[in-house]
């Protein structure tokens, strides 16, 4: 193994074990309030990112910061990628919702649904409308914006030094779901009461399709923040109670592992994109 492959291991090892350290510790609160909800993950969802920061002005200085900030205005890709990025994941709730119903489920109750939003029974034109801005508030003041700088901006280009793009993606999803750990012990609803057993392949998994378009999108962090707002969105619009059916949320991670599969088959580093290249 040569030195630099080497001085990833480190750097890598590192940005991970600070990023642990860093949540773990701002999510202590949780360990000892007994009055708690989710707007106390907030601080600990910046940790991935603040790592993120810490490293590259200790390793790069400013001209390394400045370099992995410009990740967050890359903006000009194939609107393809944007409509993925903010519908693809709900696309893929409402078809599981659907096979589900066809294996002989239960229609979709919409008063869960509404329910999940913080919404009156009755209220579905409101609920229509209001869409966009539970988009916009999930994702600009919740985890998408607070982590993926760090996940991605940082962690998947620096494995990418070693590892494959479809590697690289796996990795970081699996570590991404293993740092939810101490919300499964402590506030479950915040990763959707979900059970560690789906909640981590399922994870992993969304590990790869980050990478895929990250690198389809020449290296955008926005495109990543806004494909996590989507998956975040998905599970908000269509409540994490409905997906404690564990036959819908067995139909929900399927899906996304035969997306990572197709996915996996186009997903080219960052020095092999060309804008407009088509998938």
């Amino acid at each position: 193994m040569n030195k630099v492959k080497d001085n990833v291991l480190v750097n890598i090892y590192g940005y991970f074990g600070l990023t642990i350290l860093i949540s773990w510790s701002l999510w202590s609160p949780l360990y000892i309030s007994e009055e708690i909800n989710e707007f106390w993950v907030l601080p600990g969802a910046w940790g991935p990112t603040i790592a993120a920061i810490l490293l590259t002005l200790v390793n790069s200085g400013k001209v390394g910061l400045k370099k992995l900030l410009k990740k967050l205005l890359i903006w000009r890709v194939n609107v393809k990628y944007y409509l993925f990025a903010i519908f693809g994941l709900l696309i893929i709730g409402l078809v599981s919702v659907n096979v589900y119903v066809i294996l002989g489920g239960n229609l979709l109750d919409i008063a869960v649904v509404l329910e999940g939003m913080g919404i009156d029974n009755g209220d579905f034109g409101l609920a229509l409308l209001l869409l966009p801005v539970f988009y916009l508030i999930n994702t600009l003041l919740g985890g998408p914006i607070a982590e993926e700088l760090g996940w991605r901006g940082y962690a998947q280009e620096l494995l990418q030094n070693k590892y494959s793009p479809n590697v690289s993606g796996l990795i970081i999803g699996f570590i991404w779901s293993i740092w939810h750990l101490p919300l499964f012990i402590f506030l479950p609803k915040a990763v959707g009461s979900m059970p560690i057993w789906f909640y981590i392949p399922l994870m992993t998994s969304m590990g790869l399709v980050f990478s895929w378009l990250y690198n389809k999108t020449n290296g955008s962090v926005l495109l990543a923040i806004l494909l996590h707002g989507g998956m975040n969105f998905t599970h908000g619009f269509l409540g994490a109670d409905v997906f404690k059916d564990l036959k819908l949320l067995s139909i929900q991670v399927l899906l996304i592992i035969i997306l990572t599969i197709v996915l996996s088959r186009r997903n080219t580093k960052i020095h092999q994109y060309k804008a407009g290249e088509s998938l």
